[in-house]
Formats: structure tokens, C-alpha cells, sequence
């Protein structure tokens, strides 16, 4: 069996690859003419070019995969136009691609995310059920493309999978926090300390997606998944219990973050460099609570996650350690 991954090269793609792998499957990787090959490098899998946003490149792409798993997602922005172009044109052709060009009754897997659903507006985690408002143009855009790909189930077997915000080895948007947790001894804290939210590890994450690809049941459906649910906190505890160090929080007033928000937009603005810190992730940050329940895939599925938050914290931390992105403890020989 074949399977084709979407942006094989980035942080959960690349993880997604390795169990698919290991599940003795061909594999497929899509990636573009500057992609960065760190993740791939050694790995058996097959390298084709193509860009979602040009349909000529996608026919070749899709042609002989059994699963499709449609990783690749633009996760910062500036205009509602660049999230639409790739998160919902670029699904919109490579659907098209799977239907016109690949095998009869291939598997088309979506990873979508909460932000698609949006923050809950009251202490009950989200679910399936729960009303779509999302709050930014990334929700938006992947919201749409949902819709795109349900509407497809009407011709194909399709899956939806929804992650929260995810961690683990090769992920750059917690690296800050736990860099600035190790050198300063302090871990910023935007609203409320106890403010709840879902977190899940890449590889419950992609868990989820290979059952998504595989279960009769999970067809036409739509899932969230987690590893669980908790207070910010409770987070930074159990990142000092990685780090094996104080770390303090650091209560940030609203206002001060929102100006950390526009200075991520000004130097976004002046580098032409993407920033993870900008206007909207700290409006989502400024939310009470990103939660949703995962009953749905442990009941349909058989999902049950596999990593807590004191392992996933320690595993992320060691690997940030053992490849150079964070210092290493003082006094350690690698110090």
C-alpha cells in the first residue's frame, strides 16, 4: 500500500512519515522547491515536487497513492487571501487531483485543527457537535476547506482529524517557551494562570490520523483528538519537572501582550520573516480556555492517547537539548 503525505517535511508530517514507515508502507512525500529536507534525510521514502496552489504539478502527485494524508497547511499569515490560497484552494485542487487522478476509492485523510471550531465560549470542551465560530483567518480557512473535503465524501472516503495545539520533538512554536524557561528561569503566563487548555503529543497525534486511515468506521466523519486537558499552570510545572529547575510565571497584563502581538507585526512587517508571536496568537492566547474531548475517536476509533504531559515535556525537552535548540543544563558535560 501507498500513501502520499502533504507537507511530509514539516513538524507533524514528518513524524506522520515514521509511522507510516514503520507500518511498512511506501511512502509518498510531497514537498516544493525550497523545502527543507532535515526530517527525510536517510529515510526510504519517495520525494516528488509539487505545490498545492498549481493543479499541473498535483496529477503526478496523487496518481497511484491508496491513502492520502493532507498534512500541508500555511499556520501564519497576514491577509485572509494567503491562508485561503493554501489551506483552501490548495485542499479544493488536491481533492480534485484525487478524484480525476489517483486510485479508485483512495482514503483522503484532512488534518484540520480546533481553531477551526474556535475557543469554548463556556467551561464545556468542544465537540463534533459543538457550533463551528472560529476567530481568525487560519480557523476560517481551514473551516472552509472542511466543508470542501465533506462535500467530497460524497464521492471518495474522507476523514477529518481536528488537533488542538501540538508539541513534541521537531516543533518550533513551543521552542521559545521552553527556551526561555531554561535561560531565564521563567515562563510567561497572557490571562489567567488556571486558564484550561487541550494539548496534544505528535505522536498521539498521528496515532489518530493512521486509525483515521484505517477504521470502516471513520469514514465521512469528523474527530478531535487530544492527549489532555489542563491549566497553564499545571503546564509550567510540568515543564520544570523537565527542566529540573525553578521556573517562575511571569504574569503578563493584557495589554502589555497585545503590545508584544504589534511588535511581532511591525517586525513581520520591516523582515518579511514570519513571527510566532503576533497580533493573532496573542489574541488566542488572551482566550479562557482551547479545550475539546476526544470521547468521539475513543469510541469510533479505539484512540487512546499514549503520552502525558510529564513524558511528552521531558522527551520534547531532551530532544530540544540533544539537537541544539535549547542550551543544556549548566554544569552538564555538554554545557
Amino acid at each position: 500500500m501507498k500513501a502520499l503525505v502533504t507537507g511530509a517535511t514539516g513538524f507533524v508530517g514528518s513524524h506522520l512519515v515514521d509511522l507510516l514507515l514503520d507500518e511498512g508502507l511506501d511512502v509518498v512525500a510531497q514537498v516544493r522547491e525550497t523545502s527543507r529536507l532535515t526530517w527525510l534525510e536517510g529515510l526510504d521514502v519517495e520525494l516528488r515536487t509539487a505545490d498545492l496552489r498549481d493543479r499541473d504539478t498535483l496529477p503526478d502527485l496523487v496518481e497511484d497513492a491508496d491513502l492520502v494524508f493532507h498534512v500541508a497547511a500555511l499556520l501564519r499569515g497576514r491577509t485572509e487571501q494567503e491562508y485561503n490560497e493554501v489551506n483552501l484552494e490548495g485542499t479544493r485542487n488536491l481533492l480534485d487531483a484525487v478524484e480525476r487522478s489517483g486510485p479508485e476509492n483512495a482514503r483522503f485523510v484532512f488534518v484540520s485543527t480546533l481553531a477551526a471550531v474556535g475557543p469554548n465560549s463556556d467551561t464545556q470542551p468542544v465537540d463534533e457537535a459543538t457550533p463551528a465560530r472560529p476567530i481568525n483567518y487560519y480557523g476560517s480557512s481551514k473551516l472552509a476547506a472542511e466543508r470542501l473535503v465533506l462535500d467530497a465524501g460524497e464521492r471518495m472516503p474522507v476523514t477529518i482529524v481536528r488537533p488542538p495545539a501540538v508539541y513534541g520533538p521537531r516543533d518550533e512554536t513551543f521552542r521559545p517557551l521552553f527556551g526561555m524557561a531554561r535561560r531565564l528561569g521563567i515562563a510567561p503566563v497572557i490571562g489567567d494562570p488556571q486558564k484550561q487548555l487541550t494539548l496534544v503529543h505528535v505522536d498521539d497525534l498521528v496515532q489518530c490520523l493512521w486509525l483515521a486511515a484505517t477504521e470502516e468506521s471513520a469514514l465521512g466523519q469528523a474527530y478531535f483528538v487530544g492527549s489532555g486537558t489542563h491549566a497553564w499552570v499545571d503546564v509550567i510545572s510540568a515543564l520544570e519537572a523537565g527542566l529540573g529547575q525553578r521556573v517562575r510565571p511571569v504574569r503578563i497584563p493584557n495589554i502589555i501582550a497585545r503590545l508584544f502581538g504589534e511588535f511581532g507585526e511591525l517586525k513581520w512587517t520591516l523582515t518579511g520573516k514570519s513571527q510566532v508571536i503576533c497580533r493573532r496568537k496573542i489574541r488566542d492566547l488572551l482566550q479562557p480556555r482551547w479545550t475539546c474531548s476526544w470521547q468521539k475517536a475513543k469510541d469510533q476509533l479505539g484512540y487512546a492517547p499514549a503520552v502525558d504531559l510529564a513524558d511528552g515535556m521531558r522527551s520534547t525537552l531532551e530532544w530540544y537539548t540533544e539537537n541544539g535548540w535549547i542550551k543544556p543544563p549548566k554544569g552538564s558535560r555538554a554545557d
